[in-house]
């Protein structure tokens, strides 16, 4: 996955890698899963899952204790019980080559895109911005509703007549690259987790914001990492969708 993917290394506050299990254990079989939950333990547990991998760590901080009878006490014993190895790729996935965005990028139809945020030496870092065919912003926001599955999207614009000619995105919560979106001059930015006056300051800069949601924005890469790993491997991969903040339309 490493040499596939291009892996970086994950920023200092973060906690990619083994979660829980043994590195010596035999795999045979492989779930992806954005989130660790109960369900997702026994949805690997019913599936005879050796290795669960995750996007977003299950241990991010350190431990004081477990509580076997705590909810996440439970989901450890579960784990350990059942001989199910649990392996973490968080923002070294984020800001790999073949990570989160590029699955992003190739979901959206965006072409020719160059990192929108660099972190590393190398150039890699955050997000994209790259290339799409014309389009007015409504009919833009919908094709990427509809691109990724989404139940509900967010569109703020300064124009609801906007020609979408440059996209920027960032999968998850990508607020904080938003003027980077703006300086490079996308006509969108499409990503999660956008807040109220975070959007505000996007339109003062002409910028339109699509908030898909931080779920809808980073599983594609699942997909990509399933077909990475079948290809390579003589491993059974299986994704488990399940998103465990899903809002509730009312």
């Amino acid at each position: 996955m490493e040499d596939v993917l291009k892996l970086k290394k994950q920023e200092d506050w973060d906690n990619s890698g083994l979660q829980i299990g043994n590195m010596d254990c035999d795999i045979n079989t492989v779930m992806l899963t954005l989130d660790m939950d109960m369900n997702a333990a026994n949805h690997a547990k019913e599936n005879n899952v050796d290795l669960i991998i995750a996007h977003h760590p299950f241990l991010f901080s350190s431990l004081k204790s477990i509580d076997l009878s705590s909810t996440d006490g439970k989901l450890i014993k579960a784990l350990i019980q059942n001989n199910i190895n649990l392996y973490s790729m968080h923002t070294s996935l984020d800001m790999a080559d073949m990570g989160v965005n590029n699955a992003l990028a190739e979901k959206l139809n965006i072409k020719n895109y160059n990192v929108l945020h660099e972190v590393n030496t190398d150039g890699s870092g955050y997000g994209g911005i790259g290339d799409v065919e014309e389009t007015e912003i409504l009919e833009f926001a919908r094709t990427v509703k509809e691109a990724l599955k989404c139940s509900m999207i967010k569109l703020y614009t300064p124009d609801k007549h906007l020609k979408v000619r440059k996209a920027a995105f960032c999968g998850g919560s990508g607020s904080d690259f938003i003027y980077d979106a703006a300086r490079k001059k996308a006509n969108v930015y499409i990503s999660g987790d956008i807040k109220y006056h975070q959007a505000q300051a996007a339109l003062k800069s002409n910028l339109s914001i699509i908030d898909a949601g931080h779920f809808s924005t980073e599983f594609p890469v699942l997909e990509s990492i399933k077909n990475m790993i079948e290809k390579h491997s003589g491993l059974d991969v299986i994704i488990y969708e399940s998103n465990t903040v899903e809002e509730i339309i009312i």
